[in-house]
């Protein structure tokens, strides 16, 4: 009877460590993904397309223009007045760093005015998105639809003055 009566403490307080150890939580940070480290670095704008087969009525005349179609180079965007709003962003740096930063040198007004300048990134959803977060804390996803070592393209909505809102696609390309 005494060995039992000693043993039990014994049992509680083995039992309790284990409980303790099992529960604890490892505080360490995931490793990076592949895609979050071609991500990070410099970018430079290469162009901005349209994402899908646009119809638009203009003038009384309808007009179609094909997924791909450059808001800044295509003849009918410049005689719309489209390409002269989207020259500016041509000359866009972009850079990601690795600490989670973000900074934008160049025009932002018409593409990313939510994203603006600065802010941190991250990936998320399963690195399909890439999220631009500002300073103020305000979310800026966008899905990734394309990524490799050299280039990279972003999906954007974007509402141009006197046409409406349209999908498109950033493309970056690497510094």
């Amino acid at each position: 009877m005494k060995n039992r009566f000693f043993s039990a403490p014994w049992i509680v307080i083995l039992g309790l460590c284990l409980i303790y150890v099992s529960c604890s939580k490892n505080h360490d940070q995931p490793a990076k993904s592949e895609k979050y480290k071609i991500v990070t670095g410099t970018w430079h704008q290469s162009d901005i397309v349209l994402s899908v087969t646009v119809t638009k009525k203009i003038n009384g005349t309808k007009y179609t223009f094909p997924a791909g179609t450059s808001m800044i180079t295509n003849p009918y965007m410049a005689a719309f007045g489209v390409a002269p709003l989207f020259a500016p962003t041509k000359q866009n740096i972009y850079n990601f760093t690795d600490s989670g930063g973000y900074r934008i040198d160049g025009v932002t007004n018409l593409i990313l005015p939510v994203a603006g300048n600065k802010g941190n990134w991250s990936l998320d959803v399963y690195d399909a998105v890439l999220k631009l977060t500002t300073p103020d804390k305000v979310d800026d996803p966008h899905w990734i639809a394309g990524v490799a070592s050299d280039s990279l393209a972003l999906s954007l909505t974007v509402d141009i003055p006197g046409l409406g809102t349209a999908p498109l696609t950033l493309i970056l390309k690497r510094s």
